[in-house]
């Protein structure tokens, strides 16, 4: 196979009109996460801000009715459990018994794990959230405040040029007496010059308001810059993904740290074709630039989502796309990863067909075939093998499995596991660097935790917690490991 340079067989494209990217999420903000504390079995729920500082809402699911109390506490990652606040109550849901709802203020933008403490009459337990609090958004005015706003400004403005000409003219006056015409004069004119000064004020009121607009404007969080390229290395096909951002390669961001013992998974969905993903996980060249062989993908247009973690928990996706004019010579494979995958073959569309036959496996979606955009829960899939029994699973990546969503105009995209949305890597982070496992320059010193774990285990269904953000049409892709073979299952579905 012969790879043309750029503007060929190759285009890149940077320009996904993905306004939402928010750390490890695309246009998906929220946290979930699925875990033990202690002995109790929860689901916590992390709605971050959309600005920073701002208040973060939490939502926690126990079933268990020996729970007696909930708490919340945001720690940030530089601070750690001794420099974070106290935890705040998490308040029982009116009308919802085991839902316990709470608030917590998040000061600064960056990387914060959101301690959920549970106790009960089994004793207490605390389960650990990473949350990213970068500012997303800017709050707007409604139009009712806006014009109450002008209103009462106009009364404010007029109050004051009244008020100067009062003092100037008839509170000089003793009571009684009429005002003299050069009193008036003089009332006349401390009333012209305190207009133009109100006027200047105003004006430079919304001079320094609009100012400070631009300035937290450059605050919101933007994805990375980056620049993917495909090159012929030795024959074989091989990915480029080339961080360009200014603050990554001055050095003004952290380094990053491995997850299910990866430096990054990095996802290729075709735009233009149902049914076509590969899972890879490339490897660091430099500081800034990430490289993987590739599979034998066809041609088409390709999304690129790049999930990494950084030393600090901070977990970011890095999005970019690719064109490739002609399917990828197979000599690439021969380089892959042992845990890299890569699917091409038919989606089950929902609500008409549910069942996914993978050889031997069944695996069926067990949700609702026609969800709705932000109901809490999960994506459930049930597995049978020939006999209708339970299947063998093996670890995937320190995984029973792995889902990926992406919205079909790829607005949404995120990588998910049977603990939630976040990264196992960002969790060892804050448990490494609160307990003081760093080093004199502040890295963290990686330890066995960091690598992937897991044993195999048999399972009638798969869940993975999650709520649709918005609706649309969107691919799910299903991936397990059985008997050493990664095997994908996916289905397009509509979400009201």
């Amino acid at each position: 196979m012969s790879l043309r340079p750029l503007g060929g067989m190759l285009r890149t494209a940077l320009a996904l009109l993905m306004c939402a990217t928010l750390a490890a999420h695309v246009g998906s903000p929220d946290v979930f996460r699925s875990g033990r504390a202690g002995p109790y079995a929860l689901d916590v729920v992390v709605r971050p801000p959309q600005v920073v500082p701002g208040i973060a809402e939490i939502l926690v699911r126990v079933a268990d009715p020996r729970v007696t109390r909930v708490t919340v506490r945001p720690v940030y990652w530089r601070a750690g459990t001794r420099g974070a606040p106290s935890a705040d109550e998490a308040s029982p849901v009116r009308g919802s018994p085991g839902n316990y709802g709470g608030r917590l203020w998040l000061m600064a933008g960056g990387s914060y794990s959101v301690h959920v403490t549970v106790y009960g009459s089994a004793g207490q337990g605390t389960l650990i959230v990473p949350v990213a609090a970068v500012a997303t958004g800017q709050l707007q005015l409604s139009a009712a405040l806006r014009w109450l706003l002008i209103a009462l400004g106009t009364l404010l403005v007029a109050g004051v040029i009244t008020a100067v000409h009062a003092a100037v003219g008839e509170s000089q006056v003793p009571p009684g007496e009429s005002v003299p015409p050069a009193r008036r004069r003089r009332a006349r004119i401390g009333a012209a010059i305190a207009t133009p000064i109100m006027a200047l004020m105003i004006f430079g009121g919304a001079k320094w308001w609009n100012a400070e607009a631009r300035a937290y404007q450059r605050t919101l969080y933007r994805p990375m810059r980056t620049e993917a390229a495909v090159r012929d290395s030795a024959g074989a096909p091989e990915l480029v993904l080339s961080i360009v951002d200014t603050n990554w390669q001055e050095g003004r961001v952290s380094p990053l740290m491995p997850d299910h013992g990866k430096m990054s998974h990095l996802f290729l969905a075709r735009i233009d074709s149902a049914g076509v993903l590969a899972h890879l996980h490339p490897t660091l060249a430099d500081r800034a630039t990430l490289v993987t062989a590739l599979p034998p993908l066809p041609a088409g247009r390709y999304r690129l989502y790049a999930d990494v973690v950084h030393e600090t928990g901070f977990q970011r996706t890095l999005v970019d796309s690719i064109a490739l004019a002609a399917p990828l010579d197979p000599a690439g494979v021969s380089r892959l990863d042992a845990d890299d995958a890569w699917f091409e073959g038919p989606t089950a569309k929902l609500p008409a067909m549910r069942d996914v036959q993978l050889g031997d496996v069944a695996i069926t979606w067990a949700g609702s075939p026609q969800p709705v955009a932000g109901a809490p829960g999960a994506l459930r899939f049930a597995l049978r093998g020939v006999t209708g029994d339970s299947v063998r699973v093996e670890p995937y990546l320190g995984m029973a499995g792995h889902a990926v969503v992406m919205r079909h105009d790829g607005g949404v995209f995120i990588h998910l596991h049977p603990n939630g949305t976040s990264a196992m890597a960002s969790e060892v982070a804050f448990t490494l660097r609160d307990r003081g496992d760093t080093t004199a320059d502040g890295r963290l010193r990686l330890s066995d935790a960091a690598k992937p774990m897991g044993a195999e285990q048999a399972l009638s269904e798969l869940s993975f917690p999650y709520a649709f953000p918005s609706a649309g049409r969107y691919r799910v892709w299903v991936q397990l490991r059985i008997r050493g073979a990664i095997r994908t299952a996916a289905w397009d579905v509509t979400v009201g």
